[in-house]
């Protein structure tokens, strides 16, 4: 029991520590990176390594949240 006490007292803290106002990025991207066999879209060089390089340049942009559409191909690392 105590220790659901604890826990409530710390869910309590965090929930009344959020943000209640601010900013943040929000960036949508399709990477064209669905499989050759549905959807080749024409775009050229490897779609692995197309997906490496976009990912550097999103690394150089200051955004909270990147949605990246199509991304079934690339490795996860």
């Amino acid at each position: 029991m105590a220790f659901l006490l604890s826990l409530a007292a710390v869910a309590s803290a965090l929930v009344s520590s959020a943000a209640t106002s601010g900013d943040f990025n929000i960036l949508s991207f399709n990477v064209a990176g669905l499989p050759a066999i549905l959807n080749s879209n024409d775009v050229t060089g490897d779609k692995a390594t197309n997906a490496g390089s976009i990912g550097t340049l999103f690394a150089e942009y200051d955004y909270d949240v990147i949605h990246v559409q199509e991304d079934m191909s690339s490795p996860i690392t």
